[in-house]
């Protein structure tokens, strides 16, 4: 994925945790518990940080080497795909009071989100504290 590719979905990203936020501040806070607005609000401030993060990672002079040479990105991915399967999974998990109590099942994937961009993070981290 190129740096401006990655500028754009990280662009994509804060904008849709700024909608789903205003959302939950506004559509959802007296439809949802306490308990489950809060689940809302983690899952859209887990998105933006990710988003702002990539953003920053993507306008690195060293990304755009790393894609240059080829060199594994595949972290940039792990926190995406992470990023996504943490967030949404909350997403959803929040609507359960309102939908089905079904819907509290799909959490069990959350974690793997969470696992995903923490791999995602702790690799670029050693990526750029072992760059010359």
């Amino acid at each position: 994925m190129t740096s401006n590719k990655l500028s754009g979905l990280s662009a994509f990203m804060i904008g849709i945790s700024i909608a789903f936020g205003a959302m939950g501040a506004h559509a959802l806070e007296k439809v949802f518990s306490t308990h489950y607005l809060e689940v809302w609000k983690t899952a859209c401030l887990y998105f933006a940080l990710n988003g702002l993060g990539l953003m920053a990672v993507a306008n690195s002079g060293l990304y755009a080497q790393w894609v240059a040479e080829k060199s594994s990105t595949w972290f940039v991915k792990s926190i995406v795909f992470g990023a996504m399967i943490f967030s949404i999974s909350l997403w959803i998990v929040a609507f359960n009071e309102q939908v089905s109590p079904m819907l509290k099942k799909i959490a069990i994937i959350t974690p793997f989100g969470g696992i995903a961009m923490i791999v995602g993070w702790l690799v670029l981290g050693w990526r750029f504290w072992k760059n010359k």
